[in-house]
């Protein structure tokens, strides 16, 4: 039986991940209004959609679980420049279109990878304490962290090995404790006042870069990276508690996230290319809300999950015929 509730944690996820993106391509984070309300969102969402799929990670198909990320990345880091091209008209396939997922494609990578080493590490009893220690490290590497994805992937890993280790746990205490909507509730206003206060760069929020590139020092940087990783924890806090209030309704929604993740991302694209915001700030949101709303009702369908999970085989009925699974 699914769990109803972990669905609708999903769901509110989803609608989240959708609404960042009409906000940061329609408005813009120069706005101060729209700068807090996604630096908010970028706070907790990816962690708390990461922290989930380390509750969701199965051991016993992690190689299977691999390709099939594998299978989706691989058409859509494609599928996504081509259509990007069609406006600019700058496309050139070659291998160095996969050292830089495209966008949203990141994920993808991370999955590929946090599966990987999540197969080893929980294994081990230092799981988390190794997670954490490449959160803070990969700051301090001398290369460009946007390659490969790798100040995200390893920025955000934390948050899938607490998941894989402890996430039935703390959610179930989250359920238990008291008060968990008025908690969340400061929680939230918290974030929303650091985000306010602070202006803080964006790049944080996304992990992508190291700490040179981000132009703070080493120990600067470190801090900072432990102070948004502990923010994020409590955002993550927030969400579940705050999700016991949309138990019913959005379980459809939060069956399907991948296919809303992977194909909004066009939706948007094209929306933001031919529409250009120029009302009253609060009415640009509403727009952007509106829109997220509609996006995610129509991208849930069974049918979209369906094509992707059918796209996959292209490389997953190949490799089970060599009868590795």
């Amino acid at each position: 039986m699914r769990d109803t509730y972990l669905d609708s944690c999903k769901a509110t996820l989803i609608f989240l991940v959708v609404l960042g993106h009409f906000l940061e391509r329609m408005i813009g984070w120069k706005d101060p209004i729209d700068h807090v309300l996604l630096g908010t969102i970028y706070f907790v969402h990816m962690p708390a959609f990461i922290f989930i799929s380390g509750m969701l990670f199965k051991d016993s198909k992690w190689f299977k679980n691999i390709l099939f990320f594998v299978a989706l990345y691989l058409p859509f880091q494609i599928l996504f420049p081509a259509f990007d091209a069609i406006w600019s008209g700058k496309f050139q396939l070659n291998w160095n279109v996969f050292e830089r997922p495209y966008w949203i494609l990141w994920y993808l990578l991370g999955m590929m990878v946090w599966t990987t080493l999540s197969h080893f590490l929980i294994k081990t009893k230092f799981a988390l304490l190794i997670a954490l220690i490449l959160a803070l490290c990969v700051g301090l590497s001398p290369w460009n962290n946007y390659q490969y994805s790798i100040g995200r992937i390893f920025s955000f890993f934390p948050f899938f090995i607490v998941g894989a280790l402890y996430g039935k746990t703390i959610v179930e205490k989250i359920q238990q404790f008291k008060f968990t909507q008025i908690l969340a509730g400061f929680i939230v206003m918290g974030i929303a006042s650091l985000v306010y206060f602070t202006q803080i760069n964006p790049f944080w929020l996304y992990g992508s870069l190291s700490y040179q590139q981000l132009k703070v020092s080493m120990w600067d940087g470190t801090w900072i990276r432990i102070g948004c990783l502990l923010v994020s924890s409590l955002g993550i806090f927030a969400m579940f508690a705050w999700t016991k209030l949309l138990n019913i309704g959005c379980v459809q929604l939060g069956k399907n996230t991948l296919a809303v993740y992977l194909l909004h991302g066009f939706v948007v694209m094209l929306i933001a290319r031919y529409w250009q915001l120029d009302f009253n700030i609060f009415v640009e949101i509403g727009i952007c809300i509106g829109l997220s709303v509609l996006i995610c009702w129509m991208l849930q369908q069974q049918f979209f999950d369906i094509l992707l999970r059918k796209l996959s085989l292209w490389l997953i009925k190949p490799v089970e015929k060599f009868g590795l699974k």
